[in-house]
């Protein structure tokens, strides 16, 4: 598990939007006084918890550790595979059109399951306040 400072940028009910400017290898660029790219700010909806925050407190936020590789193979590689793979077994039995369906369909399926796993997993895998940060 991972800890960044973020701050509070919006209140909600229940919940509050936290921002952060991204943190890329810029920074480590020589060039990067220099460097006209723009700013990247990234934000983040978490519970509010226990905490009694405004807007403009700094919080530490403990974010779960996930792999983006494994995040990109669930995402991006195994749809392609079952695309490929469905595509070249239903054209055997099937026209090219309607083994074209028959992948997209397949695929959308998997996304499908992705989605209900990740509804029934999600809570795991949430970022969350761990305190206020004073200075």
């Amino acid at each position: 598990m991972a800890s960044e400072k973020m701050v509070v940028v919006q209140i909600k009910d229940s919940t509050v939007v936290l921002a952060k400017e991204r943190t890329s290898m810029c920074g480590k660029c020589p060039a990067n006084m220099f460097c006209t790219g723009e700013k990247q700010m990234i934000s983040l909806e978490v519970n509010k918890a226990q905490f009694d925050l405004k807007v403009g407190d700094q919080v530490l936020v403990k974010t779960p550790a996930t792999s983006g590789m494994k995040i990109a193979f669930i995402v991006y590689t195994v749809p392609t595979i079952i695309f490929v793979t469905a595509l070249m077994i239903a054209t055997i039995f099937l026209s090219e059109i309607i083994s074209f369906a028959v992948s997209i369909s397949a695929v959308a399926g998997y996304y499908l399951l992705i989605k209900l796993y990740d509804k029934r997993f999600r809570k795991k895998f949430r970022p969350e306040i761990i305190q206020i940060v004073r200075d």
